[in-house]
């Protein structure tokens, strides 16, 4: 497969292509937009300019040893960002590109984006904005390699039913890729280019809008009607987007399913209308017409799916994202590839088998593993980030099952029902999209994993390809930042968003089960006073104290949170009466009789304790916080180190101390 359109291609990695010396002949466009650079301005060695001062010496010296070497090599070095002109640490791969005779004619060069790896100082947010970048940029290039994997073995297939005909499409299709026009003018080149690969008088695209078809592009005798409206119901090409399949109207007069107004409008007697999908989905029909009936065989429905087929996509993606050159030009790139073979049949299995090894290049240095499988789950390949992840090499891995390498036992039956029922049905839930499964590596031991998972029929033969990525680190990372967001850093107890969340829950099993439960607002009387006395860090060192001392007093089943400074509540639940929760408020007070002591220094500290119990009527987790802050308050003016008890009245019900 040739390489020349590789750089228009909308890949997530810095490219370059150079010749035999070593010197820079191509390059794409995401390295002009990182660089600052245009492509005159980055051939050749001109592209050392973006280096930083440091590194320019090395990396030239191990330039040319690699050159010389004739074998892949890596350097490493600093990339300026012409955005902001920082400087980031990049690896670059380079690779030969071997022709059929072993000759290494040019290198492939990329650049890899390492830059957290080497900063360590950035910051958790900037860790978890780095883990996600990476990770779309692994996606972005895993789907690519997967497109190009797809594409070798639809060559082979489509090769065996060349035809003249096809010769016709291929110079279309190629003109097609070659245009670089707008909307409007495309469709209008489809259309144009439909009559020459057809006896059709007409050609139309229509374009669903809602539930009308529009006209969007016509020729020959259908081109006054361009932007004609119809509804999509009670016509040929609303038949067609509804079954998704070619539809021949042999004799418009005769045939009920067409639209006979609108087909006296146009002047078609017969017609054949074919869907054009974008990504699975039916965006509109390509249709031709002619003046009189029987104009079209079987043969002009093949040709007319065919054609829809090459363009389809082209016209979706013109529609919804207006990205006419990226795709035009990776459809060209197959079509002429098409084009070359049919041409130079023999040579076929030489280029098939250099391309593979260019894929294969590609592939082993990827940052993810690589895995495939047959029909039956056997590995057929095992790439070197798979070696490293799974620590298997590619020698033991290959011709063994993978669920019995690395699919832990619990999911092993279910993987293997998925095998089964794909293989009967062809369809898979989870297939093409990005899981994250736990994966056994050869110690056994079990890590998070994200894998994607494509199928290809080679042949009436399932293949199976999957990417997969340790995610052990991001887990990590969440997990930290999940207990960052739900605990108090100081004393590890549930902050004030956990309390509330466990407080409602609380009251929906009271509720449910007609428990009772209380809930109980304590602080530290005179903490201040302690705080400028002896300084934070000894009132840190208290209020972590003074929570441990607490849940030692209560069950393992009731919530000790911190609300803020030496604010404490507690949700006790399941207790028999009023009795239980004053007995309970009781322990606390006599557990503060015994001073702390905070390394050297002896702290008495008092507590105040306000009680609410739920009462009989409904009530909100809020109205409970306040009904106990309110009892707190009245323990407060009762002189500390007591507690007092809500009653409904709105007054707190005079405890003594015993």
């Amino acid at each position: 497969m040739r390489l020349a359109n590789l750089w228009k291609l909308p890949l997530p990695h810095l490219l370059a292509e150079a010749d035999q010396s070593g010197d820079w002949i191509k390059c794409n466009t995401l390295w002009r937009q990182y660089s600052g650079l245009s492509a005159a301005s980055s051939t050749g060695m001109r592209w050392i300019e973006v280096i930083h001062q440091d590194d320019i010496s090395a990396v030239q010296r191990g330039w040319r040893i690699g050159i010389e070497a004739k074998s892949p090599f890596e350097l490493t070095m600093r990339l300026q960002r012409s955005s902001d002109s920082s400087y980031r640490w990049h690896v670059c791969h380079i690779v030969p590109l071997d022709d059929e005779l072993g000759e290494i004619p040019g290198w492939l060069v990329s650049f890899t984006d390492i830059h957290g790896g080497k900063s360590q100082q950035e910051g958790d947010h900037s860790s978890v904005a780095k883990l996600q970048s990476e990770r779309e940029v692994l996606a972005t290039s895993n789907d690519y390699l997967l497109e190009v994997l797809r594409e070798y073995r639809e060559t082979e297939i489509r090769l065996e039913k060349a035809t003249e005909k096809l010769n016709q499409i291929v110079e279309t299709q190629s003109h097609l890729s070659q245009a670089e026009i707008d909307m409007a003018a495309f469709t209008q080149l489809v259309t144009d280019k439909m009559l020459t690969v057809t006896p059709a008088t007409g050609a139309i695209i229509e374009l669903m809008e809602g539930d009308e078809m529009v006209y969007q592009a016509a020729s020959g005798a259908a081109h006054q009607f361009e932007g004609m409206r119809l509804n999509l119901l009670n016509s040929l090409s609303g038949l067609c987007i509804t079954d998704r399949k070619a539809l021949i109207a042999e004799d418009t007069a005769t045939d009920p399913r067409v639209n006979h107004e609108a087909c006296k409008k146009i002047g078609a007697a017969s017609m054949v209308v074919t869907p054009l999908y974008e990504e699975g989905n039916v965006v509109g029909v390509l249709k031709i017409i002619s003046d009189t009936p029987y104009a079209f065989d079987d043969e002009d429905l093949k040709t007319l799916e065919m054609m829809a087929g090459l363009i389809g996509s082209a016209i979706g993606r013109k529609i919804r994202l207006q990205e006419k050159e990226d795709l035009l030009q990776a459809k060209s790139l197959t079509l002429m590839q098409l084009e070359q073979e049919v041409e130079q049949r023999k040579r076929i299995e030489e280029r098939l088998k250099a391309n593979e090894m260019r894929t294969r290049r590609i592939i082993e240095s990827s940052h993810e593993a690589f895995v495939a499988m047959d029909a039956g789950g056997f590995i057929t390949d095992w790439n070197l980030k798979a070696e490293e992840t799974f620590v298997w090499t590619a020698t033991e891995a290959i011709g063994r099952k993978l669920s019995d390498l690395i699919i832990p036992t619990g999911l092993r039956e279910r993987h293997e029902l998925g095998m089964r029922k794909f293989i009967e049905t062809g369809q898979g839930i989870v297939l093409g999209k990005r899981l994250e499964l736990l994966a056994l590596n050869k110690k056994g031991e079990k890590l998070p994993v994200e894998i994607t998972i494509s199928a290809i029929s080679v042949r009436e033969k399932w293949q199976f390809y999957a990417f997969l990525h340790d995610i052990s680190e991001r887990k990590q990372t969440e997990q930290k930042l999940r207990h960052l967001a739900q605990y108090d850093s100081l004393t590890s107890l549930p902050n004030r968003a956990l309390f509330y969340d466990r407080l409602n829950q609380a009251l929906a099993r009271s509720h449910r089960n007609e428990a009772l439960f209380a809930l109980m607002y304590l602080d530290i009387d005179r903490f201040k006073s302690i705080n400028d006395t002896h300084g934070h860090g000894v009132g840190d060192e208290l209020l972590t104290a003074f929570s441990s001392r607490i849940q030692l007093i209560i069950r393992e089943s009731d919530t000790l949170a911190r609300l803020g400074g030496d604010e404490f509540v507690i949700i006790v639940e399941n207790i028999g009466d009023q009795g239980d929760a004053e007995h309970i408020a009781q322990k606390i007070l006599w557990a503060m009789k015994q001073a702390f002591q905070l390394n050297e220094l002896s702290i008495q500290v008092g507590t105040s304790n306000g009680v609410a119990l739920l009462p009989a009527h409904d009530v909100s987790a809020d109205d409970l916080v306040r009904m106990a802050d309110k009892a707190l308050y009245s323990a407060k003016e009762a002189g500390r180190n007591t507690y007092r008890v809500y009653e409904e009245t709105g007054q707190a019900a005079e405890k003594p101390q015993h």
